[in-house]
């Protein structure tokens, strides 16, 4: 039997076992499904025909498919996964790829293959291994590392920083710029450009709160920069704390602390803050 037709005749068992095996685990244990594998589970969960669940820490095969995947604590997949519904806090990583109409996610999430879906949602840190293709929208309030190309079709809203190392292609990409100083590398980068409709990127003003609501005064929280290629709107393009290569759209706005390295195209209006630096006039070109 080829290696393909194992995993799938593997799916195909795990998928059985969880259609009819309905199974609750409060303290420490495992579900035993006969011929696949077992789910080890440290606290309590369950696993149904539609969610699997868990408050604790456990460890699931790869290759799940299932309605909902619900965990509180420390999971980790050693696998593909796919549901309609991840809703993962603490920590989670997920050795292969994820498929997910809603991901949402606090705390850590690491994907080693590609994530696909609809809506994602993380708050803490994102690590994707192979990429992120989504059909609506991308939201990560802190730090998203992706090691190919983000492609998501209506908008991507970063918070925080961001290390891509691939291309973001969407709709409408938004960027409020933030460096955590425990964090390796401080800056943001995208290493092959952006393409959206609309590019809006700007230094955050949020600094964070501190102990009992007191601001963290910018001992924790700095300004953040992004380093990038170059970027291309089709419509407006708003731009402060960036350096890039080339910049093009309908509508140019250089804010504050930008720097150009190469040429700068716009079919209607261009203007500058007089901090930003541009290596070369602006240059109007025809509509396309």
């Amino acid at each position: 039997m080829s290696s393909k037709a194992k995993l799938e005749e593997y799916e195909k068992k795990l998928a059985e076992a969880i259609r009819t095996q309905t199974t609750n685990i409060s303290g420490s244990g495992k579900v035993h499904i006969e011929g696949v594998c077992d789910i080890q589970i440290s606290g309590s969960g369950s696993i149904s025909p539609e969610e699997v669940k868990i408050s604790g820490s456990g460890t699931i095969p790869g290759g799940l498919k299932t309605k909902r995947i619900v965990c509180a604590g420390a999971v980790s997949i050693s696998g593909d996964a796919e549901a309609e519904e991840m809703r993962f806090s603490g920590s989670a990583s997920v050795h292969g790829n994820i498929d997910a109409k809603i991901l949402e996610a606090s705390g850590t999430l690491a994907a080693g293959g590609e994530v696909r879906g609809s809506d994602v949602e993380v708050a803490g840190l994102f690590r994707a291994a192979r990429g992120i293709r989504l059909n609506d929208a991308l939201l990560v309030h802190g730090h998203l590392r992706v090691s190919n190309d983000v492609n998501v079709e209506k908008f991507v809203r970063l918070r925080g920083s961001f290390d891509i190392h691939g291309r973001v292609v969407t709709g409408n990409f938004e960027a409020r710029l933030r460096r955590m100083q425990w964090l390796e590398r401080l800056e943001s980068r995208v290493e092959n450009g952006i393409e959206a409709v609309n590019v809006d990127i700007r230094k955050s003003t949020d600094r964070g709160m501190g102990i009992l609501g007191i601001p963290a005064l910018g001992k924790i929280f700095r300004k953040g920069r992004l380093y990038t290629t170059d970027i291309v709107a089709r419509d407006r393009v708003y731009l402060e704390n960036v350096t890039c290569d080339n910049v093009h759209g309908r509508v140019v706005v250089l804010g504050e602390d930008c720097e150009v390295r190469g040429r700068i195209q716009y079919s209607e209006s261009f203007s500058t803050h007089p901090t930003s630096k541009l290596s070369q006039a602006p240059e109007k070109v025809d509509a396309k």
